[in-house]
């Protein structure tokens, strides 16, 4: 709930053509005590505020003009996430009113621990806020059964949780919550970090590696699709330049020049290329582009590596296999990227060169 006392004190005079003087004698104050008023700093007693009505012609209620903020749950959690966002100072005191309101609603506990956790890792001075939102976390844990965001499950809290004790200096506890709650491998990377942190080098570098593996195959679906959306859109020069970062991508991963399953997905690449130069006008290009694609197939078709071990930087003893759904070959794999992208004239040169 706010005021606009302070604001409407001074309106009201203005609208009356009254300085601060003529204000002050009509109500028998002094100019600070007006100036003191249209400042915020002090509010007139009940019975001034009351003879001030009077004197303008209106309401107490519009006089004080309080403004009754939108309170429930949703409004006040998508606040307290703008507080966050923007580090706003009256955040901590604005979390602690909406918990005594709503002690037991999933959304604002948990926006509340977001809040406290930013201002942990912001202001990291400030240990009472790490050790409030573990609390919160925790708390949010416990009513996560009332939660009806997708976007937030108890995989996802638990990570939070971890995250926040790694703020406190408390690694062992962090490390026991990701290992605990590592469904779908999801925290690998966190744990490998705070393992190089402990000089645990050996253990670190299997969920390191197993965590690039994953993330190599995010980053490939990643760039396969923004390059399909921007070719969709007909912006081709973005596509472009997408699918060639991922051939250069591809490059830093291949370990000594031997057969990888990155070959394979570097024909996705330069299929993809040689559809955006067709759609540009360049059948050369284009040609290029799938001639290369089709020596880089045959060449892995020939001696096929599903085995990820063969990236560079993934050092792990298993067996670890890569594998997508463009083809049971290399060369199928082109064929049907190109009978996805529904190119008669790509066919007519994929033919010409097969």
């Amino acid at each position: 709930m706010k005021s606009n006392l302070a604001v409407n004190i001074k309106s009201f005079r203005k609208e009356r053509g009254l300085t601060q003087e003529q204000l002050a004698e009509v109500f028998d104050v002094t100019v600070g005590a007006v100036h003191k008023w249209e400042a915020g700093l002090s509010t007139p007693d009940l019975t001034v505020l009351m003879d001030m009505a009077d004197f303008f012609d209106i309401s107490m209620d519009v006089l004080v003009g309080y403004d009754i903020r939108d309170n429930r749950i949703d409004v006040l959690a998508t606040r307290l996430r703008r507080m966050t966002d923007t580090m706003d100072p009256q955040g901590i005191a604005e979390a602690e009113k909406a918990l005594k309101k709503y002690p037991n609603s999933f959304r604002i506990v948990y926006e509340c621990a977001y809040l406290y956790r930013a201002h942990s890792a912001m202001f990291k001075i400030d240990k009472e806020c790490v050790r409030r939102a573990i609390e919160l976390y925790e708390q949010a844990i416990r009513l996560v059964a009332l939660n009806h965001d997708p976007n937030i499950d108890e995989t996802h809290l638990y990570g939070q949780l971890a995250q926040t004790y790694s703020l406190k200096g408390d690694v062992d506890k962090s490390l026991e919550i990701y290992k605990a709650h590592n469904a779908g491998y999801i925290f690998n990377s966190h744990i490998g970090q705070l393992l190089v942190g402990r000089g645990e080098y050996e253990e670190a570098e299997s969920y390191l590696s197993y965590a690039l593996v994953n993330q190599i195959g995010a980053r490939i679906n990643l760039l396969t699709s923004k390059a399909l959306c921007y070719s969709g859109q007909g912006n081709y020069e973005e596509a472009r330049a997408l699918l060639e970062v991922g051939i250069k991508e591809n490059e830093l991963f291949k370990r000594d020049g031997r057969p990888s399953y990155l070959d394979r997905i570097d024909c996705l690449y330069l299929t993809g290329l040689a559809y955006v130069e067709l759609k540009c006008g360049s059948e050369k290009k284009a040609t290029d582009y799938l001639k290369k694609a089709k020596k880089t197939a045959e060449k892995f078709d020939a001696a096929p590596d599903f085995d990820a071990r063969s990236e560079r930087f993934v050092d792990i003893k298993e067996a670890c296999m890569a594998y997508d759904t463009t083809g049971e070959t290399c060369i199928a794999g082109i064929e049907n990227t190109i009978d996805y992208l529904k190119s008669k004239e790509l066919l007519k040169i994929w033919k010409s060169i097969k």
